[in-house]
């Protein structure tokens, strides 16, 4: 049964399959990335801050000490007693605290250091870390540059993704071309190309495996078709010899039946014939040319179907057509043809036209579906066409059946 392939499920190259996966790859490891960066840049400002006020705390716990704030920078300022801090981080710090503590909101940040001085009494070293920080601006100008740098890596890494792809797929492609551009009945081995990996060379081992299975099981079918054909003449020859008995002694009566009878054997030996060209390894040469035209057409219809047929036919002849085959594979291959028109055709009349490269039946099709057998009849007419370098087709339309055989022009007597 044939299936439909919808625009988005058709085949697409390795590269077009993964690009997509990778891409999301990199905004995944960009924004990871992005995250940690952001932590780093905070972490680091804490920990420079943590350093930095334990040192102004050791070096000013060794001092004199203070009776007034003191500020050493714009941002940091040492308060020698609590009572000194301002009211917003007495209500924040517990008068026992000590060791560094951050306080307030993300808007107003504190790192404080309560460390005791020499004397006993603590003292107070406050940095207003909302001041020195990194801010959004500085986050912004580090993505910025961080996107800069991975966007370039992104476009190297497709390329070479795109790069590794074509030198996978590479050999496959020759592996296609080869068979792509062999003969479509050849069965000969597919050759492997030079520096293929092992997975191609397993490839190409399956392929020619394949072939060689086809090539044994058309070899048997040849042998048993090539057996049978020879069988077959031992019950036409008796039946040969029969009919020439009771025709000898036939009376006027049955000589239609015996017309009849000698009308099936000579289509039996034609289809004898027929099978032993089929199952032979080459076609064997015709001395004559074959010329079909109206005459051989209405004289192949009164053999079928006798001087009173079931349907009417209508022949057409635009210009003869010229076979160089033999007569009895022509007379099986248009009589099968034929044949299929009657039994599987309507009551309507049946056209034949023949011209210089092809010879087509036309029949009307029953309203209600044909027997079991419909269009199982071609499948010999198929075979002939294959080993004559000749093209069948059967088109099936509504209430109508079109079989035409074709025969190219370098095919043609």
């Amino acid at each position: 049964m044939a299936s439909f392939v919808s625009t988005s499920e058709r085949s697409k190259t390795l590269f077009a399959r993964m690009w997509h996966l990778l891409l999301v790859i990199l905004v995944l490891t960009f924004a990871v990335n992005a995250f940690l960066v952001k932590g780093a840049l905070h972490l680091g400002s804490d920990f420079q801050t943590e350093r930095r006020l334990q040192r102004i705390g050791d070096h000013w716990s060794k001092q004199a000490t203070l009776e007034e704030p003191l500020g050493i920078d714009p941002v940091t300022v040492i308060y020698p007693r609590y009572e000194l801090l301002p009211p917003e981080l007495q209500r924040m710090l517990s008068p026992d605290k000590r060791g560094i503590v951050e306080l307030g909101n993300q808007d107003l940040d504190y790192y404080v250091l309560a460390q005791p001085h020499a004397t006993g009494r603590a003292f107070y070293v406050v940095e207003s870390h909302a001041e020195v920080k990194p801010t959004e601006t500085i986050e912004s100008q580090v993505f910025v540059w961080y996107l800069i740098g991975i966007v370039p890596f992104g476009l190297l890494l497709l390329w070479l993704c795109k790069r590794i792809t074509g030198r996978v797929t590479a050999p496959m492609l020759e592996v296609g071309r080869l068979v792509s551009a062999r003969d479509p009945r050849s069965l000969e081995k597919v050759a492997l190309p030079a520096n293929s990996p092992v997975e191609i060379e397993v490839l190409v081992v399956q392929i020619n495996s394949a072939l060689q299975r086809t090539s044994d099981a058309l070899d048997r079918e040849r042998s048993f078709t090539r057996f049978a054909s020879h069988e077959l003449r031992t019950p036409a020859a008796i039946v040969q010899a029969a009919l020439e008995r009771i025709e000898a002694h036939s009376r006027p009566e049955q000589v239609p039946a015996i017309e009849r009878a000698h009308r099936g054997l000579r289509d039996m030996h034609a289809l004898v014939d027929t099978f032993l060209q089929l199952s032979g390894d080459t076609v064997r040469p015709v001395s004559d040319v074959l010329s079909i035209d109206e005459a051989w057409v209405r004289s192949l219809i009164r053999h079928l179907m006798g001087e009173s047929p079931s349907h009417a036919f209508s022949v057409l002849e635009r210009h003869p057509l010229l076979l160089s085959a033999p007569a009895t594979t022509v007379h099986v291959l248009v009589a099968n043809m034929l044949k299929n028109a009657v039994f599987h055709g309507g009551p309507e009349r049946i056209e034949v036209v023949v011209d210089e490269c092809s010879i087509e039946v036309r029949n009307g099709l029953p309203d209600t579906p044909s027997t079991a057998g419909f269009g199982l009849g071609t499948q010999i007419a198929h075979r002939i066409c294959e080993r004559f370098g000749w093209t069948f087709t059967l088109t099936v339309a509504t209430h109508l059946a079109v079989a035409r055989l074709w025969v190219p022009p370098e095919r043609q007597a």
